[in-house]
């Protein structure tokens, strides 16, 4: 009977451990925490968020910077005072004069005979690649950034410089010379592979900070992502297949977290659009009866979404009208989509300050009606972000929407085509909404690319 009881014992202790659920996967502290301080990270870095001290100094240094910049010439130096030279000018806005340093420094690396040099004495190639693709774009001219980031490519490392200096390069020519930015993701893609089948994050001689495999796969999937655009839904698979076999087989737990993110992200190109559940819509009187958006689609449908801690997306509520307004002219939608904790609340109606004949009678009437220091209140009061955005083409979501769209950047511009599928899907600039801008751009190209049939 004891035997009986021990096994029946342990017969329960084994189906309960069967049916205990896993534990889903957790970052580990150091990656929590970045994530955590991300939203500090992302509204730290937009100036428009400085306080009024912080601003000033700024232009207090550009002003200092530009008139040293101003006080030498590039030809006065060489070596790693040309870099220098290129950061102080950098900062000065003197995005010429950052150039032709570039230049200088560049031209120094390609001598042959007597006058060449071996490669590390030039410890500063890297920036110099960075300075003279970040001065040509600055100055119009992507042919040149176009050539540097090959170059570059080429050259050097494959580092955070590279990568952002790339991806800048990249940003730019996406929409005006496609055929050029995917010839620059290809060759790009073609350092990257190499690096994650090895597992070689960067070399290890160098001093710049090291891209983690997250990196390296969202770099990646970059190339993937522009030929969906193109409509090359079958080079995007084969570079998706390719991505996928690089990796290494054993990845840390953070990585594959991340990795998946990225993953889950891409995988919405080409998909409908998601429901989105919205509790108010901010354009309209009252503003609890929004539009179902997912049964709503024109010509193109352009979506900003961002949550309600991005103070620099809620300072664009004054450009919502005017993106408004020209996307309509493409016949197309558009919609902020503003993500909050809680759903847009029922507004409380405050009664109308009391109005007593005179002075004197005021003094006879209620406490409660006396200067009406709850309407005082209320009117002094901070205004919540859907507050700012009242009269603007916004939605206000739940914050479950950022996951859904595997959001961790804002804002994010998502454009579907006329039947609601999802073509484009990117972090966006802060100026995405100025006239002829990217969301004007993307929905110009959407609507041309995937042209809905003619009316019946």
């Amino acid at each position: 009977m004891r035997r009986f009881v021990i096994q029946f014992t342990l017969l329960l202790s084994s189906a309960a451990f069967a049916q205990t659920p896993q534990v889903p996967l957790q970052l580990s502290p150091q990656s929590a925490y970045e994530q955590a301080t991300r939203p500090l990270e992302i509204t730290r870095r937009s100036i428009q968020n400085w306080s009024d001290s912080e601003t000033a100094a700024l232009s207090v240094a550009i002003q200092q910077a530009k008139d040293a910049c101003s006080a030498r010439t590039a030809n006065q130096f060489s070596g790693e005072d040309l870099i220098a030279y290129a950061r102080l000018c950098s900062l000065g806005l003197q995005w010429p004069t950052v150039q032709e340093a570039a230049t200088l420094y560049l031209d120094a690396t390609h001598r042959t005979g007597p006058e060449a040099k071996p490669a590390d004495a030039f410890p500063g190639l890297t920036q110099a690649y960075g300075y003279m693709i970040d001065s040509s774009l600055h100055l119009n001219d992507p042919a040149a950034a176009l050539v540097a980031s090959f170059e570059m490519l080429k050259t050097v490392p494959y580092t955070d410089l590279t990568s952002q200096s790339t991806n800048e390069t990249i940003r730019y020519l996406q929409l005006i010379q496609t055929p050029d930015a995917l010839s620059l993701l290809a060759k790009r893609q073609a350092v990257l592979l190499p690096l994650l089948r090895s597992a070689a994050i960067a070399n290890p001689t160098s001093s710049q900070h090291q891209l983690s495999l997250h990196d390296l796969y969202a770099d990646g999937i970059e190339l993937a992502s522009l030929q969906q655009f193109a409509n090359q839904p079958d080079a995007a698979a084969a570079t998706i297949a390719e991505l996928e076999a690089a990796l290494p087989p054993n990845l840390s737990t953070d990585e594959s977290i991340l990795i998946a993110e990225s993953r889950r992200q891409y995988a919405l190109l080409g998909t409908p659009l998601p429901n989105i559940a919205s509790s108010a819509y901010l354009l309209r009187e009252p503003v609890n009866h929004p539009p179902h958006i997912e049964t709503y689609f024109s010509a193109a449908t352009a979506l900003l979404l961002f949550p309600d801690w991005c103070a620099q997306c809620i300072r664009m509520g004054p450009q919502l009208m005017g993106a408004l307004s020209r996307i309509t002219q493409f016949d197309g939608h558009f919609f902020a989509l503003l993500a909050q904790a809680t759903p847009f609340p029922t507004p409380t109606p405050i009664p109308a300050r009391t109005k007593p004949a005179s002075a004197k009678a005021a003094r006879f009437l209620p406490s409660s009606a006396a200067p009406d220091a709850a309407l005082d209140q209320a009117q002094s009061l901070p205004k919540t972000p859907a507050e700012l955005l009242r009269g603007t083409p916004t939605l206000v979501v739940s914050n479950d929407i950022l996951t859904r769209f595997a959001a961790n950047d804002f804002p994010v511009l998502i454009v579907t085509d006329h039947n609601g599928i999802i073509r484009f899907l990117q972090t966006a600039p802060e100026n995405v909404l100025v006239s002829g801008g990217l969301a004007d751009q993307v929905v110009a190209r959407v609507i041309e690319q995937w042209p809905a049939p003619p009316a019946k």
